[in-house]
């Protein structure tokens, strides 16, 4: 049997119109629905996308290199809207029970993320230091049997290569996420070599090094 599913997020990427279970979410109008197999479901996701490595990293509030050390799968729900404005919350004027109904059906269709744990070895933009440990959430996961997936994601890998994260922040105790899954994604060779993830990535980073000099002559030109 297969299940069919509509889910519609709003933001950058995973983190502001969601309450969740350990984390929130913020995303572009996103869209999930199953594939032909009962056991996995496929995200259908809308990021912002950048013409540059430079305008990713202008977005980006925070750009480190780190690597994994550990990852957990968490379940989103979306938060009750509240007002009187059927504009901005569609549950406005229901009875007690059809908002009971209506809640119940927003909880069956939960948003899987997976939140990895970076150990940062260098940063290279944002208000972060060498040595500490940041949280970093992903669209999909696999949750209680099912594997959730978003085409254009690569999941971080514990134990994995090292990353250059190119991150948005949410405030808070939210984790970060990337700007874009695939244009703010990079690992590094053992020469120093910056290479994107996936192919829609930029392929002029560079050597590590250059890439910080870059990410700080950017942030010295927001400033002025």
């Amino acid at each position: 049997m297969t299940a069919r599913r509509n889910i519609l997020i709003t933001g950058t990427a995973l983190l502001a119109a969601f309450a969740a279970v350990g984390c929130s979410a913020d995303g572009e109008s996103k869209k999930a629905k199953s594939t032909a197999d009962s056991d996995t479901m496929a995200y259908h996701a809308d990021y912002p996308e950048y013409s540059s490595l430079d305008a990713v990293i202008k977005k980006s509030d925070v750009v480190v290199k780190g690597t994994v050390v550990s990852s957990r799968v968490e379940k989103m729900l979306p938060e009750a809207p509240s007002g009187d404005d059927p504009a901005t919350n569609p549950q406005a004027g229901l009875s007690p029970a059809e908002a009971k109904a209506a809640k119940k059906a927003a909880e069956a269709d939960p948003i899987i993320v997976t939140v990895s744990k970076v150990k940062v070895s260098q940063s290279l933009a944002g208000d972060v230091a060498v040595g500490d440990t940041i949280e970093v959430s992903q669209l999909g996961g696999a949750y209680k049997g099912v594997t959730y997936q978003e085409k254009g994601t690569t999941m971080l890998a514990k134990g994995g290569p090292q990353y250059v994260l190119m991150l948005a922040d949410h405030g808070g105790k939210n984790p970060y996420d990337l700007v874009n899954p695939e244009q703010a994604l990079y690992t590094v060779a053992s020469g120093g070599t910056v290479k994107a993830v996936s192919g829609a990535g930029f392929d002029n980073a560079g050597k590590i090094g250059q890439l910080a000099a870059r990410a700080d002559r950017i942030a010295k030109n927001r400033t002025r």
